[in-house]
């Protein structure tokens, strides 16, 4: 092998399967997988060194690059797909810099650079490893002679690396089934695939695979372009990539490892969401969906796809003085009866169970609800959001520890009906009422030894799988509603497969409202004919 030469050197060369290619010099976008860019006092000489890899030549005044392009390598057998794992932060394995980051494709290392006298550059010496991809542009080269590969056998490299999507895969993943293989041989389904725990991160995995039901976060994330990087919060552009890798149908590993959104979330929330630490996947929802918004809302509007997502009106009114407020809101809380003290006659602990139907009481209008009697209100949902959030408050605080309620909540898994709990002037705009179950976290367990699960509805297959960090299970829905729900996630049945809402059905069911409207006053007419 033999150090790349000038241009005019390059252009002379006689090997047939190497093509000269004259483009104008770019500099190599850093990438910024996390927080703010790290950088070593020996960047700017590695820079300096990878400009000059293919030779200057200067013309008119504009300086231009000559860049080797092969169609062909003959290290490309070398390649060890077991190896490659593109999931974790995207810094050099020596020097820990996130400039000029290279892949080695054979065992699966990060290096940074591909000049003389970088990283990258003596582990081809040392190991012999030929073939590397640049993390942040998706090329491929081979070193040390630093020419450029082009070869269509690296394209499912190249896609694990950064899968993409065009709207009409997008639009196909909620009404087909695809399967995926990994190269072990082992079946998976994209959306449907384990995350890797990386030490008391559970609580991650069950908020991101709960949010990959919601349709229009998913194709927003899908289709969100990274290009600009420095566009984007770093929360936003590693949870677009995570998502990307979920619903990825050629993943070599059929599993996905959080670990840069997990870093990102951690650099963030200043260490609020982190690693090794166990946490409330309530607490971190919510922290996400305001992460979420305000780095994407509308600056006219003051919108985003979260609000129209999650966001609902719930009208106030005190109990006292009858001022009547509406309250926006992204999850409903619903409170637990007190768990039983007594044992029954054979010294077992009882665990009660109660219908969710019961928890909403407190959103029909005249139930009384508040911490005080000073400031007793009564609640009645004014909009409905096309996501129900429902977060039942399993776990109290008081002076010495946590307390958890085992009480199991009874619901339905598909038509769960709120009519009842809406404002009666606010239901021509809240025709549809009903909503289906698409995900549901559990937790199992003690307070602070538990876990978390996470179960959701498949929608191509219609079918319910329950996920534990890598394991991935199918659960019928009968188990789904006798677990130990903690966050619920509710779809309106007016969301159509692609994200956008069946007007059709909103019409039938402000037609039936209607007729229900109708009846009333004719028996009132009737009674008053009995009554002359």
């Amino acid at each position: 092998m033999s150090d790349s030469g000038t241009a005019g050197a390059a252009s002379a060369a006689p090997a047939r399967t190497e093509a000269t290619v004259l483009t104008t010099e770019r500099a190599e976008a850093p990438g910024m997988p996390v927080g703010l860019k790290r950088s070593n006092p020996g960047d700017s000489e590695i820079a300096a060194r990878e400009a000059p890899a293919g030779g200057t030549s200067t013309a008119g005044g504009s300086t231009a690059t000559a860049k080797r392009v092969r169609r062909t390598c003959p290290y490309l057998g070398t390649i060890n797909k077991h190896m490659l794992d593109f999931d974790f932060e995207k810094v050099c394995s020596i020097c820990l810099s996130n400039q000029h980051v290279y892949a080695c494709l054979v065992c699966g290392r990060y290096f940074q650079g591909r000049g003389k006298s970088t990283f990258a550059f003596m582990h081809a010496l040392e190991q012999r490893h030929f073939v590397y991809v640049n993390l942040t542009t998706y090329k491929v080269y081979c070193l040390p002679d630093n020419y450029e590969v082009q070869d269509y056998s690296l394209q499912d490299i190249i896609y694990n690396l950064n899968p993409t999507y065009t709207p009409e895969d997008v639009a196909r993943l909620s009404t087909e089934v695809f399967y995926g293989k990994s190269l072990d041989g082992a079946d998976y389904l994209p959306g449907c695939v384990g995350l890797n725990n990386l030490s008391k991160t559970d609580f991650f995995a069950v908020v991101i695979q709960s949010l990959c039901t919601v349709i229009p976060l998913r194709n927003f994330l899908l289709l969100l372009d990274l290009s600009h990087k420095q566009k984007f919060n770093a929360v936003v552009k590693t949870l677009s990539e995570l998502m990307r890798k979920i619903f990825n149908r050629r993943n070599f590993k059929g599993i996905v490892s959080p670990h840069e959104f997990l870093q990102a979330v951690g650099v963030e929330s200043q260490k609020k969401f982190r690693i090794g630490e166990q946490a409330d996947p309530l607490a971190l929802f919510t922290w996400l969906l305001n992460v979420l918004h305000r780095d994407q809302r509308d600056r006219k509007t003051g919108g985003s796809v979260i609000h129209d997502c999650f966001q609902g009106q719930v009208l106030v009114t005190n109990a006292q003085s009858g001022e009547a407020k509406q309250t926006p809101f992204l999850y409903l809380t619903l409170d637990l009866p007190s768990a039983p003290i007594f044992k029954d006659s054979l010294e077992r602990n009882m665990i009660p169970t109660v219908p969710i139907f019961d928890l909403l009481q407190k959103f029909d209008g005249e139930t009384d609800s508040g911490p005080s009697p000073v400031q007793r209100v009564k609640c009645t949902l004014w909009k409905l959001p096309r996501y129900l959030v429902l977060a039942v408050k399993r776990f109290s605080k008081n002076n010495f520890f946590i307390e958890k309620n085992p009480t199991i909540v009874t619901f339905p898994v598909k038509n769960l009906d709120l009519r009842e709990y809406v404002h009666p002037d606010a239901l021509e705009d809240n025709s549809v009422t009903r909503y289906n179950l698409v995900a549901n976290i559990c937790h199992h367990g003690k307070p602070h030894d538990g876990f978390y699960k996470a179960q959701v509805l498949h929608a191509p297959t219609n079918e319910w799988h329950e996920m534990e960090d890598l394991r991935v299970t199918p659960v019928l829905p009968q188990f789904v509603a006798l677990s130990e729900s903690y966050i619920q996630f509710y779809q309106r049945q007016d969301v159509l497969p692609d994200g956008t809402l069946d007007e059709a059905l909103r019409q039938k069911c402000l037609q039936d409202l209607t007729k229900v409207k109708i009846q009333p006053e004719a028996a009132d007419d009737i009674d008053d004919i009995f009554a002359a």
